[in-house]
């Protein structure tokens, strides 16, 4: 090979020329393994928490729509769960009644979801 030629290569052609060392890449890998494991654990972690607050929310549609009332729910507006004494539930537009024991103010959506305003 003539000296100009080897002058273009990428790695030495002599004994004496510099020795030629690989990049450590168990130091890679060890490091954007720990980065990928933490990203799928944040991942997993965001799941189970949108997946407890939908359980939370059909909860208490399923509790609203158990409740008794005598008017049809109009979308945005907001309304307040009560238990009687009884045990049963009653959902009304009056804000503050003493007679039974407040239980959550909800308000009425376009899916037709009764969303938790304290939630929001």
């Amino acid at each position: 090979m003539t000296g100009l030629k080897k002058a273009l290569l990428s790695y030495g052609t002599t004994s004496s020329s510099p020795s030629i060392v690989l990049p450590d890449t168990a130091l890679f890998l060890s490091e954007r393994g720990s980065l990928t494991k933490n990203y799928f654990e944040n991942a997993v972690e965001l799941l189970n928490r949108e997946y407890e607050a939908i359980k939370r929310l059909a909860l208490l549609n399923e509790l609203v729509y158990k409740a008794a009332y005598n008017f049809v729910p109009r979308v945005g507006q907001t309304y307040h769960l009560y238990k009687k004494v009884d045990g049963s539930y009653l959902l009304s537009m009056i804000e503050s009644w003493s007679a039974y024991e407040f239980v959550v103010s909800v308000e009425y959506t376009a899916d037709s979801v009764w969303k938790d305003l304290n939630a929001i």
